[in-house]
């Protein structure tokens, strides 16, 4: 990645990874509820290809030059890696409680970038490692068993937990992959219009592989919604064509680990509507650790400008 030129926390790039926030935890708090109500696979599938026709629509009248083969082949990545991402994270939402799948992925994603900026190079201050040790008090909080664990037993409701922190996990990596993919697409010459095309695209393309190999194995997945579904698929599918753009204006400005963190705010606006719509209620516990876990991204944030 290299070295980076940072000043303060500028309106141009904190606006926009706000607005990518917004945007990311409407479309995420909309998809958690298609795929609870329909599938993941409908709903990733439907999703992209939402963003794909508006993509498409707004590149015709954008007049964007066509980039470099290296910028729309790290979109291409971003797009793999994000989509993979997101099916993961949908499929979490679906089974756990969205208050807390969402700040555990949303950590993920945004300390890995932070980091390969250190491997990088750029220094780190002491809020930077107190933003870090805070990521980790966070995760070990939200995961922590509901109650007293039996010697050499575990409760189905643990086992269920196991398996839905591995699916944050694997989201939190596609994720922190599709930060540090798109970032290198700008790099390379990419604008806005077409890095997202490809994005959609790419994403579009490692699904019906997906389903290439389920339909193989005789277990493809029906793709049939519920029409009271619809609405909400369109929403996830803007809301992620939202995010992704407000995110790649934030990152323009040549500041990656302060774009990808506050873009990573989008897990307090899909707690607030699951509190609001679901009335989703937390232990005092996981309540500590949801707030430690905006405390982390915000030091990290601030350790970043």
């Amino acid at each position: 990645m290299g070295h980076r030129t940072r000043g303060p926390l500028t309106l141009p790039t904190s606006l926009p990874a706000l607005a990518s926030a917004l945007c990311w935890g409407i479309g995420d708090f909309s998809g958690g509820i298609s795929s609870r109500l329909g599938s993941v696979t409908t709903t990733l599938a439907a999703g992209q290809l939402v963003g794909l026709v508006a993509t498409a629509l707004v590149l015709l009248y954008a007049g964007e030059p066509y980039p470099p083969a290296a910028a729309l082949a790290w979109a291409a990545v971003a797009g793999g890696c994000g989509v993979g991402g997101l099916g993961c994270f949908y499929l979490a939402l679906s089974r756990g409680t969205m208050g807390l799948v969402a700040p555990l992925a949303a950590l993920v994603g945004a300390a890995i970038p932070a980091l390969v900026g250190l491997v990088a190079g750029e220094p780190a201050g002491p809020l930077l490692i107190m933003g870090i040790v805070a990521a980790l008090a966070a995760v070990v909080l939200i995961s922590l068993p509901d109650g007293p664990a039996v010697a050499n037993h575990r409760s189905p409701r643990q086992g269920r937990r196991a398996t839905e922190l591995g699916l944050v996990l694997a989201a939190g990596l596609g994720f922190a992959t599709f930060f540090l993919a798109i970032d290198q697409s700008r790099l390379a010459g990419g604008e806005t219009w077409w890095p997202i095309l490809v994005v959609r695209l790419a994403g579009i393309a490692v699904i019906s592989a997906f389903l290439v190999v389920l339909t193989t194995a005789g277990r493809r997945p029906s793709l049939r919604a519920p029409l009271a579904v619809v609405p909400l698929i369109v929403l996830a599918g803007l809301g992620d064509l939202g995010g992704n753009l407000f995110f790649i204006v934030a990152d323009a400005s040549g500041d990656l680990p302060v774009a990808v963190v506050l873009s990573s705010l989008y897990p307090v606006v899909t707690a607030v509507l699951a509190r609001v719509f679901l009335g989703e209620r937390l232990a005092r516990i996981r309540i500590a650790g949801v707030l430690l876990a905006m405390v982390a991204v915000a030091l990290i944030a601030v350790a970043r400008a």
